[in-house]
């Protein structure tokens, strides 16, 4: 009986290592095909996506996949002035002590496209969200 166990265990382990690597073949095919050009490309599994990072256009890029390989969002860091202007006049009212550290836009295939701001006061720091129309939330403290 215990046998028996550990070989089923074995089974369900390389089953599982064969379908993670099946969806990580097809999804890294799909993003080689939408971004023939990138650089610096690696890959990682966080639970049921993938997540690609790599350089396309001199610009630090992350795509995310679902397990069907479908692009579900990605990212790109960009500068402050490349905000929307009423994002920017947003963060200047409510984080005008603050300096800005890093901005990234996320266009997500559902909710749209979102932009986080870091933003640093002595010791503090904060992850702000944006929409494009300016609204302003705290990420994370």
């Amino acid at each position: 009986m215990k046998k028996f166990i550990i070989a089923a265990i074995a089974i369900i382990v390389f089953t599982a290592n064969t379908f993670a690597a099946d969806t990580n073949d097809k999804t890294l095919s799909l993003f080689k095909a939408a971004y023939p050009n990138a650089t610096h490309v690696h890959y990682k599994t966080l639970g049921d996506l993938v997540s690609i990072h790599f350089i396309a256009d001199n610009t630090a890029m992350e795509a995310f996949y679902n397990t069907d390989g479908e692009q579900i969002a990605i990212s790109k860091v960009i500068s402050y002035q490349a905000l929307p202007l009423k994002a920017i006049n947003a963060l200047q009212r409510k984080f005008s002590h603050y300096t800005t550290t890093e901005v990234i836009e996320m266009d997500h295939s559902t909710e749209g496209v979102f932009y986080y701001v870091s933003l640093v006061n002595n010791n503090q720091k904060v992850i702000a969200q944006v929409s494009l129309e300016g609204a302003v939330s705290i990420f994370k403290k």
